[in-house]
């Protein structure tokens, strides 16, 4: 089992994750805030870990219920597609789809949660940082060739 204090600090390295990504698409003026990409990463993070302490659970070991928790997974991503999906614009005026860069983004962060959730805060680090420069090299590349 996960104890309360892991489990709180599961959660808050997941939202302070999310939050590099998210001030970065704030600053910006993208179509999700900072608060969309943390209470992603938050939610995922705790979701992920309350299903490991079930799983874990007393609860769990009736032979009657089937319990995988990469199932949770599954649907963490599946869900998070369709915010990021509401992220994408109509076509702008040049053809092209706008707010794609934020739905994936967003989809990228509930990766960090389920990374957090598992106990794998090194990698939801690391996940935060790839993200947060993969942004700006591509928004340092659209800014560009709008000149």
């Amino acid at each position: 089992m996960i104890d309360f204090s892991e489990f709180v600090l599961r959660v808050l390295f997941s939202g302070a994750c999310g939050l590099v990504v998210g001030l970065d698409r704030e600053i910006k003026g993208k179509p999700l805030g900072a608060g969309a990409y943390v209470l992603v990463a938050i939610g995922s993070a705790a979701l992920m870990t309350v299903t490991l302490n079930f799983a874990l659970s007393s609860m769990a070991e009736d032979e009657a219920m089937s319990i995988d928790p990469t199932r949770l997974i599954q649907g963490i991503v599946g869900g998070i597609g369709f915010l990021g999906a509401g992220a994408i614009m109509s076509p702008s005026d040049n053809g092209r789809l706008k707010g794609v860069r934020s739905g994936a983004a967003i989809w990228a962060v509930g990766s960090i949660g389920v990374a957090c959730g598992l106990g794998f805060l090194k990698e939801a680090a690391f996940i935060s940082v790839l993200i947060f420069v993969v942004l700006n090299i591509f928004d340092w590349l659209h800014l560009r060739n709008d000149k």
